[in-house]
């Protein structure tokens, strides 16, 4: 699994991904955020890296856990970081982080915990760990190299 040491060390810089400049980041930015069903009050981003889809999900209140601290420091103003969920959330976001090279049991427990209508989980195809709760919706795409896998499941209490 991979440590938060590593994360630190991957996040050095801004924007390691290359989301800012890459054509197929913008893609898949505008596809999630098009994917999302509606608007909402409260909303949890789980993994969100520096906030850069984050910043944009469609709420009057938004959540970012992220487990680097350099990261975290670069979220937008809009966004406010939590090391947990606080509460529940009408919309609970994890995108590119329930792969089992992160501790995706751990991302799980806490949607199960505070997801109160929507959840979306957008990730690599292949990668995505096998998920609870029950599907919506579900599209693929080409995301670089790869196919995105973006779905949108209700929490197993609805």
């Amino acid at each position: 699994m991979q440590s938060k040491e590593e994360l630190e060390v991957w996040y050095d810089g801004n924007d390691p991904w290359g989301y800012e400049t890459n054509p197929d980041d913008a893609y898949r930015k505008q596809r999630l955020l098009s994917f999302i069903p509606g608007t909402y009050k409260r909303a949890l981003d789980i993994g969100c890296g520096e906030g850069w889809i984050t910043k944009d999900l469609p709420a009057d209140e938004i959540h970012g856990i992220e487990l680097s601290d350099k990261a975290a420091s670069r979220f937008p103003d809009n966004v406010k970081q939590v090391s947990q969920p606080e509460g529940t959330y009408d919309l609970v976001v994890c995108t590119g982080s329930l792969y089992r090279q992160y501790d995706h049991q751990q991302m799980i427990h806490w949607i199960n915990q505070s997801a109160s209508k929507d959840i979306i989980i957008a990730g690599i195809k292949d990668w995505l760990v096998t998920l609870p709760w029950k599907e919506q919706k579900t599209e693929t795409f080409p995301y670089r190299e790869f196919e995105q896998k973006l779905t949108h499941y209700v929490p197993l209490t609805s």
